[in-house]
């Protein structure tokens, strides 16, 4: 982990500044959760593959009911597939990320959320397993793209003004793996990430 050490410095050092903006005028806060993923066009489907997620964000109000949102998150991805022989059919991979979620929310009755936004992402972590049938490539970042972006969608339900839960929809916007110049169409292009989060959130403070 030693290596990743300068990475996570630089996405904090651009993510702290925000922070030493005036209280009164941001909210900021933590959450962390469990994601339910799957890889599109490796040919295993279902949202098998559990793993957590975590980070802190800050938002801003900048119309009434509406405010953007800045994230650092770390988060698993994979695929997890076992079959009725589980001596021939098996498959596992996990794809570990440091992301940087930007999105726009609106808030209804200080209660119902919905957001949408980008997340760039680099990843740090490859690791799996699979059986001899499917020759994926699955150790060593080196045969996937190290920086990606996705799409998010979600929403959330605030039970007090500090404390609430969201659960969100993330996909890539290009494949991971390197794509393939032969494609016809974009879809076929390389594997896609397909993310369900499931996350509790704590407000640190909020503005009175």
């Amino acid at each position: 982990m030693n290596k990743n050490r300068p990475l996570l410095l630089i996405l904090l050092l651009l993510f702290l500044p925000v922070l030493g903006l005036q209280a009164q005028e941001f909210n900021a806060g933590i959450f962390g959760g469990l994601n339910g993923s799957q890889v599109d066009r490796d040919g295993y489907g279902g949202y098998n593959k559990f793993s957590l997620n975590a980070g802190a964000f800050v938002n801003r109000e900048f119309a009434a009911n509406f405010f953007w949102q800045l994230e650092i998150k770390y988060g698993g991805r994979g695929v997890y597939h076992r079959g009725a022989d589980i001596t021939t059919e098996f498959f596992r991979s996990s794809y570990q990320y440091i992301e940087l979620p930007l999105s726009v929310h609106y808030l209804h009755e200080g209660k119902y959320q919905a957001e949408i936004g980008i997340s760039p992402d680099v990843l740090i972590k490859v690791a799996g397993s699979h059986d001899p049938q499917y020759p994926a490539p699955i150790e060593g970042i080196g045969e996937y793209n190290r920086f990606g972006i996705n799409i998010l969608a979600g929403v959330g339900y605030w039970f007090h003004p500090n404390v609430g839960v969201n659960l969100r929809f993330t996909y890539s916007v290009i494949p991971f793996t390197p794509m393939n110049p032969a494609a016809v169409r974009y879809w076929y292009s390389g594997w896609f990430h397909n993310v369900l989060s499931l996350s509790a959130v704590y407000k640190i403070f909020h503005p009175k």
